[in-house]
Formats: C-alpha cells, sequence, structure tokens
C-alpha cells in the first residue's frame, strides 16, 4: 500500500506540473514563432513563474517516482502512470473550464479499471 501512495503521490505531482506549466503557457502565448524570437522566447519561458514552479512539481515527482521504483517492480508501477489522465482530466475541468464529454468519462472508466486489472 506504502508504494501504491508513492505511485499516486508522483503521478498528481506530475499532473499538477502539467497543469500549472499549462497556466504559464496560455500567459506565454505564442512563442518561437521565428528564429529571430528564439532567445526572447526562451528567456520568456525561464522567467515565468508557472514554469518554475510547474519544474518544482515534476521534480518532486521525479524523485518519488525514482522511491516507487526501487520498491516495486516495473510492471507493476508503470501502469499507474495512465492515472495520470484521471488527474488531468479533473485540473481541466476545475481550471480550465474544459467539458467532460462522455467519451472521456468512459476513457478515464477503462483506464481505472485496466489499473486496476493489471495490478491483481
Amino acid at each position: 500500500m506504502r508504494s501504491f501512495l508513492l505511485v499516486l503521490f508522483s503521478v498528481t505531482m506530475g499532473a499538477t506540473g502539467q497543469a500549472i506549466l499549462k497556466m504559464g503557457a496560455d500567459k506565454l502565448g505564442s512563442v518561437f514563432v521565428s528564429p529571430q524570437s528564439l532567445l526572447h522566447d526562451i528567456f520568456r519561458i525561464v522567467t515565468t513563474p508557472q514554469v518554475l514552479i510547474a519544474f518544482a512539481f515534476y521534480a518532486a515527482g521525479f524523485f518519488t517516482w525514482m522511491k516507487a521504483l526501487t520498491r516495486e517492480d516495473l510492471s507493476y508501477v508503470y501502469p499507474m502512470v495512465s492515472l495520470s489522465y484521471v488527474v488531468v482530466l479533473l485540473y481541466s475541468y476545475f481550471l480550465f473550464k474544459e467539458p467532460i464529454t462522455l467519451n472521456k468519462l468512459i476513457g478515464i472508466i477503462l483506464i481505472i479499471g485496466g489499473v486496476i486489472f493489471i495490478n491483481r
């Protein structure tokens, strides 16, 4: 159970980083439009607070993931990474007001069922 919590934390940190990165991307607008703007765009990206915060969440997820990999078989923990789709769907709905369609809902149910099935 403890390894499951490590993996769930890692997945949540990665998905949270993704949501925060999306906020940063929305703030940035268009990037890499031309070779002349490349350096300027890179500077804008690395100085955007949301991008930096997203990297911190990714780092937390990475180190937790490494801990989980030292405890469990890859074939046990890796399928659980797909749970990030569930977390991202919830963030998308609540933070970005994206709709949850029937297809998305069915897909999420299949993902959760698949994770349960493969880890039994």
